[in-house]
């Protein structure tokens, strides 16, 4: 585009993971949080085989994720250790409970997350448009201190009005409260937010039920699903932005056709 569209009456929220920044080295993560879960329990007196501390942790994970995906349930921190400790009939004292804790919520930095490419470049365009940007993300294990502190050392905050976790919210995407707060504190109707994301059930499908519009980021290459504006890079995203909030029946450029 040669000149940026006027949304100064719209709201953009983008979700985080997958969409702006990647999780880096994943398996890296797991076994940084597994070692040092070993070696935390063994320190207070609850050796366990780290095959099996490995088999609790990801069995939690995948729980915890699949509760949240399809019924917004956000788990406290608590709630997250309780599910790894209880298979591994652990009963934790509350400084050992506090070690754990920040292992836990700060295992994904070890994974070097980063931008994904053109994200500044997006972002900074999408600002030029004059809509309000939010960040709109689900939190697992990394606690939203730990987010904003990898955002401030991304250099991603300053581009954000406003940032909305689950972790702080107690509920979770694909929820409508969720984009329902979004509105609500950028002092609009979820009619005026589009939001951005790559995840179909929690990000698209959860943004069109709460009545908000929505932008499909797939960067797979994989057909675009019918009926959603879709792009396949972040230098899509302000024309794909921009067609969206549009009358219903004009479509993104990048979408087929």
């Amino acid at each position: 585009m040669t000149n940026s569209p006027d949304l100064t009456s719209w709201t953009v929220s983008l979700d985080l993971w997958g969409t702006l920044i990647v999780h880096g080295d994943r398996a890296a993560v797991m076994d940084w949080r597994v070692a040092e879960f070993t070696r935390i329990l063994d320190a207070f007196g609850h050796a366990r085989p780290i095959t099996q501390i490995r088999h609790a942790v990801t069995a939690a994970d995948r729980l915890a994720l699949h509760q949240q995906r399809h019924g917004g349930v956000q788990p406290t921190a608590g709630e997250l250790l309780a599910g790894i400790l209880e298979p591994l009939a652990v009963t934790a004292t509350t400084e050992m409970l506090s070690v754990l804790e920040v292992v836990h919520t700060h295992a994904s930095l070890r994974g070097c997350p980063r931008p994904i490419d053109g994200t500044q470049d997006a972002l900074r365009a999408l600002i030029g448009t004059g809509a309000r940007l939010v960040l709109t993300s689900n939190t697992l294990s990394t606690s939203p201190q730990v987010h904003r502190q990898l955002l401030d050392d991304l250099e991603l905050s300053p581009f954000f009005a406003d940032m909305l976790f689950s972790g702080e919210l107690g509920i979770a995407k694909p929820r409508p409260e969720v984009f329902a707060t979004v509105a609500e504190r950028a002092h609009t109707t979820p009619d005026r937010v589009i939001h951005v994301g790559d995840d179909w059930l929690t990000d698209v499908r959860g943004a069109l039920d709460a009545g908000c519009r929505a932008v499909h980021y797939r960067p797979t290459g994989r057909p675009a699903r019918p009926g959603v504006p879709t792009i396949a890079a972040l230098n899509q995203l302000v024309d794909a932005v921009s067609a969206t909030s549009q009358p219903a029946g004009v479509l993104s450029s990048s979408e087929p056709r």
